[in-house]
């Protein structure tokens, strides 16, 4: 029963914030600012194309006009000639929800980028894996080509250099490698 009692005190104490995820076009942006006029709310993006500037229309970035005077936060903020990954949307991210929240103001994350969801709610990330550690370490713990999985044509990404996956067959690799992991993944599950 104390177990159930330190839980449920943990869970007190945690800030809420609310999440919006959803397919384009779907009408995530115009739920959020709705919400966002019933609560003192803000929005942080969590889309991985509107986060850069300059890619207005091709994105489908809700207009200014549109915002109905809602803050956003991380939309068109980043040079699109940058690299930004999941690592640099929670790292940017976690500051800014907890400023929002500094407000007394509800985060609303919207967005249907799903690793963006997944690198604030999750305890792991990739990237943490390979900037951290010595670099025999670091390939020894990657069960495959974790760097490039989408460049099964032979392009890797320059981070990967030394890690040896067999691309016909992953999961093969990662049975050797975690036999433990292997077991709770179904072998076509390619994105995990």
């Amino acid at each position: 029963m104390e177990g159930k009692e330190v839980k449920a005190e943990e869970e007190k104490e945690k800030e809420k914030v609310l999440v919006i995820l959803g397919a384009t076009g779907s009408g995530k942006s115009r739920l959020a600012i709705d919400l966002a006029h019933h609560f003192p709310a803000e929005i942080l993006n969590a889309d991985s194309m509107q986060v850069y500037q300059g890619l207005d229309v091709l994105t489908n970035k809700v207009p200014f006009h549109e915002r109905k005077g809602v803050p956003h936060h991380l939309l068109g903020t980043i040079n699109s000639n940058k690299e930004f990954t999941s690592k640099d949307f929670r790292d940017m991210a976690i500051p800014i929800i907890d400023s929002i929240i500094s407000r007394n103001c509800l985060p609303i994350i919207v967005g249907g980028t799903n690793y963006y969801i997944q690198a604030l709610v999750s305890s792991y990330l990739v990237d943490d894996v390979m900037e951290v550690g010595d670099e025999d370490l670091k390939r020894s713990k990657i069960p495959f080509n974790v760097c490039s999985f989408a460049g099964r044509g032979g392009n890797q990404n320059k981070r990967c250099t030394g890690i040896v996956c067999n691309e016909s067959n992953p999961f093969d690799r990662l049975k050797e490698i975690d036999p433990v992991a292997a077991n709770r993944l179904h072998p076509n599950d390619v994105r995990r």
